[in-house]
């Protein structure tokens, strides 16, 4: 019988199992042993991110600063992302891709609109934010601009990216508004931009150690 497997009797010097009632449960003796061994793995896990980095608080020393904003257009007249035809594919506004070895946590966003006739909360536009092609809660459909290169938002919490992860900003215009209207093009020259701004810190630095320990 494991000795390891079960609740302490109070006699022996051995601590509370993590898994009192093991021993009792209808399994075979290498399950339990199985059982018993994952149990310990997952108590003596770090959790994923130290809290001082997935705070707003500053970044620590050591992190890598960076600011993502879109790739220089090369035209005067449409210097930032043209906005799709109505019922097109969405356009990717920026991109970010995060580093082998590192984690990403970005930690203030933009996305703005240039050009005359604002499409906010019209329904005319749609903005996401993706990661990995999956839609970040909270801002995977957003119908108005989000703070202003200038002065972005502050993200109540970071965007966590882990080494090779990509994050994008995409921008669709509907075929309909959402009582069936049909959408017009919008204004000639307008377009828009979004910006990411974070910081990456080395993967290693960033897992926390055994809770307890610091």
């Amino acid at each position: 019988m494991l000795r390891t497997l079960g609740a302490s009797n109070g006699r022996r010097t051995r601590p509370q199992q993590l898994l009192p009632q093991l021993s009792n449960l209808p399994f075979s003796q290498q399950q339990k042993m199985v059982l018993h061994m994952k149990a310990g793995l997952v108590q003596n896990a770090s959790p994923w991110i130290h809290p001082a980095l997935s705070s707003n608080s500053n970044a620590p020393s050591g992190a890598t600063p960076f600011a993502i904003t879109p790739l220089p257009s090369g035209n005067l007249a449409q210097p930032w992302v043209a906005y799709p035809a109505p019922g097109a594919s969405a356009v990717t506004v920026i991109t970010y891709t995060v580093p082998p070895g590192m984690v990403a946590l970005i930690r203030f966003l933009s996305i703005v609109h240039f050009g005359g006739n604002d499409p906010s909360g019209t329904g005319q536009v749609i903005w996401r934010v993706l990661q990995n092609g999956g839609g970040i809660q909270g801002l995977n459909s957003l119908t108005a601009t989000f703070g202003t290169f200038a002065a972005p938002k502050t993200l109540t919490a970071p965007i966590i990216g882990m080494e090779n992860d990509t994050i994008i900003v995409t921008a669709e215009v509907p075929a309909t508004f959402p009582g069936g209207a049909a959408v017009p093009p919008l204004s000639a020259g307008a377009g828009t931009g979004a910006s990411f701004d974070g910081f990456t810190y080395t993967i290693a630095g960033a897992t926390s150690p055994t809770p307890g320990s610091y």
